[in-house]
């Protein structure tokens, strides 16, 4: 698998910063203390983690490189310019991880260093987190609704209720679980009525863009021809829809972070090879679906 020169160089870049930022400083020694640690045993599992998301980042830039090959082949069609805004939001996704993942080892390198910064390091994680998914699945989203206007397949007024009455839950849930947190102002650092505007809203917002773009991808695929054609879109749908899926859960374990930190090192390292296995579905869902697409196009 190749990927275009610009973006092999930027995912080399940020692999590279992500790698300096967490194993280059000392470790932290309130982490070995609380789970009884030695050095080389924490850069170990630093290891780890890293490899896990050196491949998900790959299979991000990897997918993005070959939809975006797609959206160039298609640009005069009458579909090409909503694939094109659908690319550019996966773009944003793609970025979302090497960026808040980067981000977040050298606020925390600096967090270390000023400890006075640690309530500021933590908002803009927060916000990192939020600005660029939600950027992307508005691409994603106008683009979406381009193929489902072009197909002229629209959501039923069934599916719509079953979205909006899903989402309604989703956001109740996540709203109890913000408004309950344990130590929320440690998880946070910010009062309950700016979490709920800038944070609970636009997460909520962010889903059921992704919910309504992933079901109307879902159904233009049915109207494409070819059934190879249908099945990667599909696998498309699948990825994104999955993005959506665990960013909800990210939002929930995030509620419950404080709790986490309780848990045992088995535990808590169970939970983060998990997501991130899971996480990795996402993607190469994603890079299947666009790679099928553009070898489609080619032929």
């Amino acid at each position: 698998m190749k990927l275009q020169s610009k973006l092999f160089y930027s995912y080399l870049i940020f692999l590279l910063l992500y790698i300096a930022f967490v194993l280059l400083p000392a470790p932290d020694p309130a982490i070995l203390l609380h789970y009884n640690l030695s050095p080389l045993t924490l850069r170990l599992i630093d290891v780890t983690i890293i490899l896990l998301l050196a491949g998900i980042w790959f299979a991000g830039f990897y997918g993005y490189a070959k939809l975006q090959d797609y959206a160039r082949l298609i640009r005069q069609d009458k579909d090409g310019q909503h694939v094109s805004k659908l690319t550019r939001g996966v773009f944003f996704l793609v970025m979302w991880l090497p960026v808040s993942s980067v981000a977040s080892a050298i606020l925390n390198y600096i967090a270390i260093k000023h400890h006075g910064l640690l309530a500021a390091v933590k908002i803009i994680e927060n916000y990192i987190n939020l600005l660029l998914p939600l950027v992307g699945f508005i691409f994603i989203g106008i683009g979406a609704r381009g193929l489902s206007e072009l197909a002229q397949h629209r959501p039923t007024y069934r599916s719509a209720n079953i979205m909006v009455i899903a989402l309604v839950y989703i956001g109740l849930i996540y709203y109890r679980l913000v408004a309950t947190t344990y130590h929320r102002a440690d998880v946070y650092h910010m009062p309950i009525w700016l979490i709920l505007t800038t944070i609970v809203g636009p997460y909520v917002y962010m889903w059921f863009i992704g919910m309504l773009a992933t079901y109307e991808i879902y159904r233009y695929r049915r109207k494409v021809a070819g059934v190879v054609y249908r099945k990667s879109w599909n696998l498309l749908a699948l990825g994104l829809g999955w993005l959506v899926v665990m960013s909800i859960g990210f939002q929930y374990l995030t509620t419950l972070s404080a709790r986490l930190n309780g848990l045992s090192l088995y535990w808590l390292l169970a939970i983060v090879y998990s997501v991130l296995l899971v996480l990795a579905i996402s993607f190469v869902l994603i890079a299947l679906g666009a790679r099928k697409l553009q070898k489609i196009e080619e032929v």
